[in-house]
């Protein structure tokens, strides 16, 4: 788990260039996008920073006010440590503001609206730019241009996504993704608040591409679909739109991609989008692709064996269900099986297709191919949900405000070639879950884990009308389980202007960040997501016991959770609207960093990185000599450097009080005398309102530095008097040989020459230690011919009498194998007239015991000592008819080898 190792380094800190790069330069112009922005009420938690990896550079882009700021983390932190001299101060102010213009640019959009989004494209050469009801597509510069002597803005090349459909008077929007499967990141998926869904096949070549979208579905529409004839086309601007209880319910406020394309992701997981609508209700569309698609090798291989094993069972069940005549049972079977007929000839066609090299390839074995979508089943798919969240005991109103989806493992060791298992599958994490991981974040701050055991697959409606009134049985039938409701803050935190969401980690699938107003929580599932994946594997059967397996995990399902960030909150209520969701990244020379602002400010926080902790482990068993660690001290929590706050060092209003708040025909009154008129007193009445205001935020950031040294204090003085402790248990421990040493030396001495002494101690220790190890080694490797005990040389003597009385020798000695043979009949005949002895004497003693009891009456032996000594005699007895038998039968043998 991660651990916070600082918080906002120094060169993201005032006065930085780092620090300027997320501070407005006019503070009225930040001034009036907040109050835009909270005058409109939009609600989510605004996107405003966006991270692009390059091969030498980390480049972020910020929206400052309403501008578009671009720059490289790494020359951030370069231009601060070249900014500072031995004693780390700054040299200048005036050769410091030089530097500081020189360490970002400004990408000069022309954007009236407030900028809530920004959404990179996989490839790195687009930007969408996301306001409340417009989209904006912006090709990106190259990264040259940062660190040139040209600090100029850079106008780059705009196009406006749906100039007559993303407009004012439209539904705002909801999400817009990347396709995970476009070709070249040229995709882009728009969602409107309203359940709109447009996919967009960008070409910059051909301007009519952003006019108007390749596919637009509407989902208020498509639930209530019975064909592929159906027109679910959005309504055009000025029709009249239909009014519908249940249209009411389906309001997105947000939406996600099951997977990012991956390798080992299934198949049907990338081209799954997922929606959350603001009452609960979760939906989902597969498949959704464009014309053109690009994916990985393995997701046609693995879903052609995945569909083709679960076509063969459901003809296995739906034989089944007509013997046992379970009607209900059989058409849920029927209608399923032609889902999974669809599928496979859905697949068939991708199979047939010859596929084209992706552009810029060389090497035509390894791909990556590009496919066209199949033309049979239509482009829309079937609108599956919405899902029933189970157990019932959830709240039955979720105001959810954010949807992560986890993609499910692919199981490669169905379609992968014997000679490739082995390479394959030792890169397939096999921790990782066989379904997918559905969480849902509310409005609360509390995150629900669900899990889809049975995964969402494609689906699409029936070519034509059907009267069948079970067309939405499937949907109703799937269920997501809830393993686990982890609350990020508390009951009292909780906002009304609040939005979370989510941030996914850039080390496990299974760790995500949580960003709401009072801070960023991290969360964890990697604890129990292996116990989970050996639950699931233990079962084979769907039916069998899936109330206990249901119990089991949701006893195990306990995450791990941590706040990384925490906000210093005042009691304002509109802060939600300053908050912005952080960024992750993995940097060899940032480290493990997480990003954010707040309030105007960077914040930023350095955790240690899981690839540091495994880099400090040896493997002493490869030759590696024993060094024992040095452990440093433990260090106590990271904490933050004190950040003034803005009041402290913004610029005063007063300064521009007579163009905002005098009236033109007052400011006459400013340059006289002061006279008492009414005049004069609204002039003083505004004065001192602004006057008030911006005393009050002093007084509150006075108090707050005032308290943060108290506080500083009462730590210094903890820290002393646990020094002090250490101290005294210290001297306790050498004060037992103080009488060793002379007066004259000092305490410390005395001290010291204890301590070394030990030491001298503990090193003879270990080197005897060391030397009798290396004895014993020698002497191991010299007792390969040691003697023999006594008792081993009797076991051995024995033995060989044994070998020479039944074994024979030979034929080179006949006449000793004879004698072996005379040797072993005696020895029969002898223990046989044994055997037959005892028997006699134990027939004679019966009867003399049976004449004393009958002459002597009044002396009788206790049943219970007859039957001991009874039982003992008959035991010798089996134990020399054993014996007699054994020896004849070695006799017979050995009688049939001479023959």
């Amino acid at each position: 788990m991660p651990k916070v190792l600082s918080y906002t380094p120094a060169w993201l800190s005032r006065p930085s260039p780092g620090f300027d790069l997320f501070r407005s330069n006019d503070r009225k112009l930040s001034n009036k996008a907040s109050e835009a922005g909270s005058k409109k009420g939009e609600q989510g938690t605004r996107r405003i920073l966006a991270y692009r990896r390059t091969e030498y550079c980390n480049e972020i882009f910020v929206v400052v006010g309403n501008t578009i700021r671009w720059a490289d983390l790494g020359q951030l932190k370069d231009d601060w440590e070249g900014e500072q001299d031995d004693r780390g101060v700054i040299r200048s102010i005036e050769n410091g503001h030089q530097e500081k213009e020189k360490s970002f640019r400004t990408l000069k959009v022309s954007i009236h609206e407030q900028i809530h989004h920004l959404i990179p494209s996989p490839s790195g050469e687009f930007l969408a730019i996301l306001t409340a009801h417009t989209v904006h597509i912006v090709v990106l510069p190259d990264p040259s241009h940062l660190g040139q002597a040209d600090t100029g803005p850079i106008h780059p090349k705009r196009f406006t996504l749906g100039p007559t459909t993303h407009v004012l008077s439209q539904s705002p929007i909801a999400s817009a993704l990347w396709h995970p499967l476009g070709v070249g990141g040229y995709c882009i998926i728009t969602v409107t608040k309203d359940a709109v869904v447009r996919l967009w096949e960008l070409d910059t070549h051909n301007r009519s591409s952003f006019d108007s979208p390749a596919l637009a579905i509407n989902l208020k529409k498509l639930q209530f679909g019975s064909s592929a004839e159906d027109d679910f086309s959005p309504s055009k601007i000025g029709t009249n739109k239909s009014y519908s209880l249940d249209a009411l319910d389906m309001e997105v406020v947000s939406a996600c991609f099951g997977g990012n394309g991956s390798e080992i992701e299934s198949g049907w997981c990338p081209m799954t989008l997922w929606l959350a609508m603001a009452e609960g209700d979760v939906y989902a569309l597969c498949p959704l692709l464009p014309s053109r698609l690009q994916p990985p090798q393995s997701l046609v291989p693995s879903l052609t064996t995945t569909v083709t094993a679960h076509k063969s069972y459901l003809e296995r069940e739906l034989h089944r269900a007509y013997n046992e005549s379970e009607i209900e049972q059989a058409k849920l079977f029927l209608e399923e099986q032609q889902q999974c007929d669809d599928q496979f000839e859905w697949l068939v066609e991708i199979d047939e297709q010859d596929p084209v090299l992706a552009k810029d390839e060389i090497d035509s074995s390894n791909g990556p191919f590009i496919y066209n979508r199949p033309s049979r089943l239509g482009p829309i798919p079937k609108l599956q949900g919405p899902f029933r969240i189970t157990p019932e005991e959830i709240e039955d109103e979720l105001e959810l405000s954010d949807i992560h989806v986890i993609a499910s493992r692919l199981d490669t060791r169905d379609y992968i070639d014997a000679d490739e298992s082995d390479d394959e599958l030792s890169e397939l994490p096999m921790s990782d879950l066989s379904s997918s991981v559905v969480c849902l974040l509310t409005r609360s701050g509390r995150v629900y884990v669900c899990l889809d055991i049975e995964g969402v697959k494609a689906q699409w409606l029936p070519q034509r009308k059907s009267k069948s009134t079970n067309k939405h049985m499937l949907s109703a039938l799937h269920d997501l389980l809830v393993l686990e409701a982890v609350d990020t803050k508390q009951v009292e935190e909780v906002s009304a202007t609040d939005w979370p969401v989510f941030t996914a980690d850039v080390h496990s699938n299974y760790s995500f960040f949580v960003a709401h107003n009072r801070g960023v929580v991290f969360l964890s599932l990697d604890p129990w997501i292996g116990k989970l994946e050996d639950e699931l594997r233990s079962n084979s059967s769907e039916a069998a016991g899936i109330e206990f397996r249901v119990d089991v995990l949701a006893e195990i399902a306990e995450s791990f959770r941590e706040q990384i960030l925490k906000y210093n909150h005042k009691g304002d209520a509109d802060r939600a609207l300053h908050m912005t969701a952080p960024v992750v990244l993995q940097d060899s020379i940032l480290g493990y960093f997480l990003l954010t602002t707040y309030d105007g400010q960077p914040q930023a926080v350095i955790l240690d990185s899981p690839f540091d902790q495994n880099t400090q482990d040896r493997d002493y068993s490869l030759g590696y000599e024993y060094e024992p660690d040095l452990k440093m001290l433990t260090q106590g929590p990271a904490k933050s450097a004190y950040q003034p706050p803005q009041t402290l060092w913004a610029e005063s209003a007063l300064t521009r009080f007579r163009d905002t708040h005098v009236q033109s025909r007052h400011k006459k009154l400013l340059k006289d005398e002061i006279r008492l008129s009414s005049a004069t007193l609204d002039v003083m009445t505004e004065a001192h309102r602004v006057l008030s205001e911006e005393t009050h935020q002093l007084g509150i950031a006075a108090s707050d530095l005032f308290r943060r040294c108290e506080r500083l204090q009462e730590e210094f003085r903890d820290q002393i008097r646990r020094a002090n402790e250490i101290a005294s248990r210290v001297e306790r421990l050498n004060d037992e040989d103080a009488d060793d040493y002379d007066e004259s030396n000092s305490d410390s001495a005395r001290g010291s020459a204890k301590l070394d002494k030990r030491l001298l101690n503990a090193r003879k220790r270990h080197h005897d230690i060391s030397a009798r190890h290396e004895a014993l080694r020698k002497k191991l490797l010299r007792a390969g011919n040691r003697d023999l005990s006594d008792k081993e040389q009797s076991w051995i003597t024995e033995t060989n009498k044994m070998a020479m009385s039944v074994l024979t020798v030979g034929d080179d000695n006949a006449l000793a194998s004879e004698e072996q043979k005379h040797d072993l009949v005696e020895r029969y005949n002898e223990a046989r007239a044994l055997a037959e002895d005892l028997v006699n004497q134990a027939r004679d003693a019966s009867k003399s015991s049976e004449s004393e009891a009958k002459s002597v009456g009044m002396f009788k032996v206790p049943p219970d000592i007859r039957k001991e000594k009874v039982g003992k005699v008959m035991a010798l007895l089996e134990r020399e008819t054993a014996l007699v038998c054994a020896v004849q039968e070695r006799l017979e043998r050995i009688s049939l080898s001479g023959t």
